[in-house]
């Protein structure tokens, strides 16, 4: 077990095969982890009661294994809070470390059997660089934090509880069993049917929300015309799921006090702090005296608010989970009315390029349009918001695209206004999903800034481990391979230069273990990130994104001239 105090430079304290009264000592402090609550906690008690080293490691063997069972419910509050849990981005530590630029280590032994005592001091600096990187994440997410501190007072409980409890008492206080309402949506839209079948085959339910010839899905309403599109206005409904819910009065009588946190929200967002400030019997008004103060509230805020969501359509029974609710009937009324939408701007002769669940994408689009859609959005307790317009986009899926903002002035000479993003985003490009997002490839292929080390890098992740395989044509049992962990931060290197193959370690059918490429790594050979920054930049194999830049030409050709599209001329 090691820990430090808080502060750059403080000392790192070691306890190899700890014993009771070392627990004891720690919880005098007020202890910060990382995913504590779902183990380091249930480690410490184990220990603290009394346990054995193997009776731990067989604990430590049920919690990986997910199994319940195995938690004490005492060891959940033996901290003060848990970074995972309140962090509002949900990675693991060693994606942390990749994205702070912090010394990334693996310790390669395998868990299952006892350590030689030589070896000890390496497992205790594998520890040591743990808690560093624990504390840097707990520095990068004061935000965040102060977020949960802000929840968990007006929820009158510790910022060591979790968001969904905090979020269940802020709502329903006290009640456990709060009367919740499922309303019949095809008496509000003409048509629509929740069918349900089972399949033999599988041996499950096949769930279909169907309305106008097709099926909805269980989520958000998604459709896509791919192709090269102008002038096209993106309009997004203000708090889709969280209005959809206030509208279905899904809570019974706690639903206005779920309203007052979704108004209050809209109202810091347009600084009317005056009217917040008497909300929640005056609980907020002390974080409304400067603006990044009111930031902090509205993000907890917003943290609630998806915490409500997640839970109304939760698999497991929660308070906010209506017991007939089998058809995500939060989404499913926001899928209903863009649906809707759609088809109505199409009977009026208007072309729907893409709806992506609470946004809609309308090229050649005029103010009458939009001024259509945000009056059709009120009929249904809903508000548009005019977030932006692209200049010119290529949509290549319903989750892929990349376009170009409107210039501000044309913005204003078209609209009589400019949308927020094109005012911050004044003619520059925005990519989204995936393939264009690759920094290389959207700095060669759109911005053109300049490349830096960075974006000479890949993340690579994998559920099982990884490996840096140095001889792959020798036998299994011969393999010289390194061990990456889960997550490996890594550059293509020149044939050569060092490098390696990525694999991933793998389950057979026949139970043998067996080693696959990575994704996205074949062809190549990498070589850790941290040994390549500053020594071996030149080995770098560009070819790699070469080639990515290649394919991205190579889809946007398919709607059209890869080179007219990027032109500034337009």
């Amino acid at each position: 077990i090691n820990w430090k105090p808080l502060g750059k430079g403080a000392p790192i304290s070691r306890v190899i095969n700890p014993k009771p009264s070392d627990i004891e000592n720690l919880l005098k402090y007020r202890l910060v982890g990382f995913n504590n609550r779902r183990y380091d906690n249930h480690i410490l008690y184990a220990i603290l009661i009394g346990k054995t080293i193997p009776e731990v490691y067989q604990l430590s063997k049920n919690i990986i294994n997910d199994n319940k069972k195995a938690l004490f419910g005492e060891a959940y509050n033996l901290s003060y809070t848990d970074i995972y849990d309140y962090a509002s981005k949900k990675q693991s530590l060693k994606k942390w470390e990749i994205e702070l630029g912090l010394h990334h280590m693996e310790l390669g032994l395998p868990w299952d059997k006892p350590v030689a005592e030589e070896l000890w001091p390496m497992v205790s600096a594998y520890c040591d660089n743990d808690v560093i990187a624990t504390e840097a994440v707990w520095e990068a997410t004061q935000s965040d934090f102060k977020a949960r501190q802000i929840l968990a007072e007006i929820a009158g409980m510790s910022v060591n509880d979790t968001t969904n409890a905090l979020t269940t008492r802020f709502i329903f206080g006290s009640e456990k069993n709060p009367e919740l309402v499922c309303p019949d949506l095809s008496k509000e839209f003409d048509g629509y049917r929740f069918i349900k079948t089972y399949d033999e085959n599988t041996n499950k339910w096949k769930k279909e929300n169907l309305y106008r010839g097709i099926d909805l899905g269980l989520g958000g309403y998604v459709y896509a015309e791919p192709g090269m599109y102008k002038n096209v206005a993106l309009l997004d409904v203000e708090s889709l799921h969280p209005n959809s819910a206030i509208n279905l009065n899904a809570f019974g009588i706690y639903t206005d006090k779920f309203k007052q946190i979704v108004d209050t929200r809209v109202l810091i967002k347009h600084n009317k702090y005056i009217e917040v400030r008497n909300l929640f019997d005056g609980k907020l008004e002390k974080y409304l005296k400067n603006e990044s103060d009111a930031k902090e509230l509205s993000n907890a805020l917003k943290i609630a608010i998806n915490s409500v969501y997640g839970l109304s359509s939760a698999r497991f029974a929660n308070p906010f989970k209506h017991p007939n609710n089998e058809n995500n009937i939060v989404a499913l009324r926001g899928a209903l009315f863009m649906k809707t939408l759609q088809d109505e701007l199409t009977s009026l002769g208007y072309k729907v390029i893409h709806v992506k669940t609470d946004s809609i994408k309308i090229p050649d689009a005029t103010k009458d349009v939009i001024n259509f859609c945000m009056g059709f959005a009120k009929k249904y307790g809903y508000t548009f918001e005019h977030q932006a317009t692209y200049d010119r986009i290529c949509l290549v899926n319903d989750a892929v695209y990349i376009a170009k903002y409107m210039p501000v002035s044309k913005c204003i000479n078209l609209y009589g206004y400019s949308p927020k993003d094109n005012s911050d985003n004044d003619g520059q490009w925005t990519a989204t999903g995936a393939q264009f997002q690759v920094p290389y490839v959207f700095k060669k292929c759109f911005s053109k800034e300049p490349i830096i080390f960075e974006d000479l890098c890949e993340t690579k992740e994998v559920k099982t481990v990884m490996y840096l395989d140095f001889n792959e044509n020798l036998s299994v049992d011969e393999h010289d391979r390194r061990f990456l962990g889960r997550v490996g931060w890594l550059c293509p290197i020149k044939p050569g230069y060092g490098g390696a193959i990525v694999v991933r370690e793998s389950l057979k059918k026949d139970n043998s273990v067996g080693y696959d490429a990575v994704v996205g790594t074949k062809g190549y050979r990498w070589m850790d990130a941290e040994k390549v920054k500053g020594t071996m930049e030149d080995a770098i194999d560009q070819n790699y994104y070469i080639s990515l830049v290649d394919d991205a030409i190579e889809t946007i050709n398919k709607y059209g001239d890869y080179y007219s599209f990027v032109a500034d001329d337009q």
